[in-house]
């Protein structure tokens, strides 16, 4: 008979076998939850974008049929910018008390019912209030749902997900304006379009199911070590500060700079458009490269360029077709040193440190889109319009500098302050060298290679191993029943053999 003792490395196999295939089939299970916890969270920030680019004209266009004045559809949209830098510093209690998967469902409805208060209050209080509550419900949910897929999406496809996430962001801002083209400014129509993807969204949030070890359940840790690690994530959050520097300024006063070098109104609009095209585009290709190449050393790589790119422009000024793919390369790698930054921060941080750390990325990106345009602006009243990329330019400059010399202060202070930091978050947030990237995914796929030849292996041996298990059985059978016969002729025919037999058949 064959048994375990005779062949213990098959026995062995089949075993492993039976557990790789548990393994296996639980793998696949989480990768399916994974996936369409990841989808959903996407389909969140779409829905948050749509309104984003809908709120905008929509509260302009329909103030502006109030007979307000200019300056009181300014404030009113000034309201929606400030969101964020009110609802920021209260962001990562809420998350800890109450989870991601609540706040942002929450921020959702608040969003909803901030539009069908407006179907109630027709006045001019309503429609500032509501926009106060609205922009820092979008600029909220633009901070959670940034959190939540930082903390969910794996490792090693992290860049290519936030890449995608901020293609679906600016391509889904653009729907919002065409969402309002269709149903006019004017009427409950519009307020009852934007009021159905804010409730799919609260829908699609209470449906997205955590596993425990997610980032709204993962503690939140020592205060001191909360303050520590926002010294780790300096250079990002300077980073971020700039980019809100550069890309408003940029998005702002882009026309201004084609007319004055004699470019017509259609073609100073347009220059915008290829900015910001760049900006929708180009992440996709850059989340590649940093995932292939190292995202640490692409963030500083795009600082370079950056700057290069806003020196060349009052070379190439008078000639739109010259400037133009100009600005396309420009705000790619404007919004690509944002997304290699919120890429980081998810690679570094967890827990509620992910959230303090998000938070202030978020609200340090708010504060240079505040503050940016007007001193760049005033310069290029007292300088001429080539003020505008030397400014950019010297911004970068400085980006350059946060990305490069401020990461070797953070370590250094680390190992000053202590462990606590480095051993909850390891790694810890430094600009270490990431050159051996495409050996490190060229080794995971030879890995994934010799455990699908190991499960085959692990396949077959168990298959033989059951063969030789159920003929070995059937033997057995075969051998007690025809015992059992003897037995019974022997106690019919030759009861004084009866204890005989009996010894007969267990010696055999």
């Amino acid at each position: 008979m064959l048994g375990q003792a005779d062949h213990p490395q098959i026995a062995g196999a089949a075993f492993g076998a039976g557990r790789s295939w548990g393994d296996e089939t639980v793998g696949r299970l989480g990768r399916s939850a994974l996936s369409w916890r990841v989808a959903g969270i996407l389909f969140l920030v779409g829905a948050e974008a749509v309104l984003y680019g809908f709120s905008y004209p929509f509260f302009s266009l329909a103030l502006e049929k109030r007979d307000l004045a200019n300056w009181a559809v300014g404030l009113n949209a000034s309201f929606a910018g400030a969101g964020i830098l009110i609802v920021g510093p209260f962001l990562p209690r809420l998350i800890d008390f109450f989870g991601l998967r609540r706040v942002v469902a929450g921020l959702f409805a608040i969003s909803l019912l901030s539009f069908a208060a407006l179907l109630v209050f027709d006045g001019i209080a309503a429609w500032f209030l509501s926009r106060l509550v609205m922009g820092a419900c979008f600029a909220a949910l633009w901070t959670t749902t940034e959190i939540w897929l930082n903390g969910t999406v794996e490792e090693r496809r992290r860049g290519r997900i936030i890449g995608a996430a901020m293609m679906i962001y600016a391509g889904a801002q653009f729907l919002g304006p065409l969402l309002l083209s269709a149903t006019g400014p004017v009427g409950w129509t519009p307020l009852v379009a934007a009021m159905i993807p804010l409730a799919l969204g609260v829908v699609v949030a209470l449906s997205i199911r955590s596993p425990a070890t997610h980032v709204e359940d993962v503690p939140g840790g020592k205060s001191e070590n909360l303050r520590l690690a926002v010294s780790f994530a300096g250079a990002l959050i300077g980073a971020a500060f700039l980019a809100g520097v550069a890309e408003t300024s940029m998005q702002s006063l882009l026309p201004l700079y084609g007319l004055a070098h004699g470019l017509s109104d259609a073609e100073a609009a347009r220059l915008v458009a290829l900015f910001s095209l760049g900006e929708a585009i180009l992440v996709g290709v850059l989340s590649l490269v940093a995932d292939r190449y190292g995202r640490r050393r692409m963030l500083q790589l795009c600082a370079i360029p950056a700057v290069v790119l806003a020196l060349l422009l009052p070379l190439t000024a008078y000639s739109f077709a010259l400037l133009g793919p100009l600005l396309f390369l420009a705000g790619g790698t404007i919004s690509g040193i944002y997304m290699l930054a919120v890429i980081l921060i998810g690679q570094d941080f967890r827990g509620q440190r992910l959230a303090v750390i998000s938070t202030g990325f978020a609200m340090a990106y708010s504060a240079g889109s505040v503050v940016g345009a007007t001193p760049i602006g005033l310069l290029v009243d007292v300088f001429g319009p080539t003020a505008l990329p030397v400014s950019i330019a010297v911004s970068f400059l400085g980006l350059a500098w946060f990305v490069t010399l401020r990461p070797s202060w953070a370590a250094r202070d680390a190992a000053m302050t202590g462990a606590d930091f480095v051993q909850d978050n390891a790694p810890p947030y430094s600009f270490a060298d990431e050159s051996e990237a495409v050996d490190v995914e060229q080794a995971e796929i030879g890995d994934l290679q010799v455990w699908d030849d190991r499960q085959r292996k692990e396949r077959d041996l168990e298959k033989w191993f059951l063969e030789r298990a159920s003929e070995a059985t059937r033997r057995a059978a075969q051998r007690y029943q025809a015992g059992a016969d003897r037995l019974e002729r022997a106690e019919a025919h030759q009861p004084g053999k009866r204890q005989g037999q009996l010894r007969k058949n267990k010696a055999a």
